[in-house]
């Protein structure tokens, strides 16, 4: 069967609709010092099972590196309603290791080690569940060696990555397109220019999606990754 130079056309647009469609993305904005990152983050990286997207990780540095203050009292609260939250996920919270300075930055060198080797979601679960269930203090050499193995990383590539500046930059462009989508905070799910905040608003996000066209995929069931460290 020979198609007119019409029908051939309608079968290019939605050829071309179609690749847009299985191009769609979602940006991750997360921080290994953010517990509500660590309990959106598995749930966020699954997305991509139940939909026709690619989740895009985007690391950025805790908020007091940042410039944001955070009052004793509202830093006790977070981790209170963090831990309820997990409890009602049914997510390991506690004991808790506080990355911030090198066990952070180092994380953060990783992380975009990972992203660009497709293993991002592999390594920020991994780490993120050590640092905020099992106390893992992220800025010990053995600590993150098993991590980053255990997520598929070349431990060579990772002292590389961690040696070289380039993580700084990238992460720093990173806050930058967190602010220019009109946002501070971590986790923040940013789809069509539109960004989602929150742990609690991934069904919204899924909503979304779902409204935009996205393809849903065969639902696939995963555990969640751990490791001991």
């Amino acid at each position: 069967m020979v198609l007119g130079p019409r029908a051939a056309g309608a079968d290019r647009r939605v050829a071309r609709e179609a690749g847009a469609m299985s191009e769609a993305v979602v940006e991750f904005f997360f921080s290994y010092r953010s517990p509500y990152s660590y309990l959106a983050a598995a749930r966020v990286f699954a997305l991509a099972d139940r939909w026709r997207l690619r989740v895009q990780y985007r690391g950025v540095a805790p908020m007091v590196n940042r410039g944001v203050a955070l009052p004793r009292a509202k830093k006790l609260y977070l981790l209170r309603d963090a831990a309820r939250e997990a409890r009602r996920l049914g997510i390991p919270f506690g004991p808790v290791h506080d990355p911030l300075g090198e066990g952070a930055e180092r994380c953060l060198a990783i992380g975009e080690l990972a992203a660009e080797l497709g293993r991002a979601r592999e390594f920020v679960t991994l780490s993120a569940r050590a640092i905020w269930s099992q106390a893992a203090d992220v800025s010990r050499p053995r600590v993150l060696r098993t991590l980053c193995q255990a997520a598929g990383l070349d431990w060579r590539q990772c002292e590389q990555a961690l040696a070289e500046p380039r993580w700084l930059a990238r992460c720093e462009r990173n806050a930058e397109c967190l602010r220019a989508a009109g946002h501070w905070g971590v986790p923040t799910m940013l789809f069509d220019g539109e960004p989602f905040w929150g742990q609690d608003r991934i069904e919204d996000l899924e909503a979304r999606l779902a409204a935009a066209g996205v393809p849903a995929t065969e639902p696939k069931a995963a555990a969640a990754p751990g490791v001991s460290v």
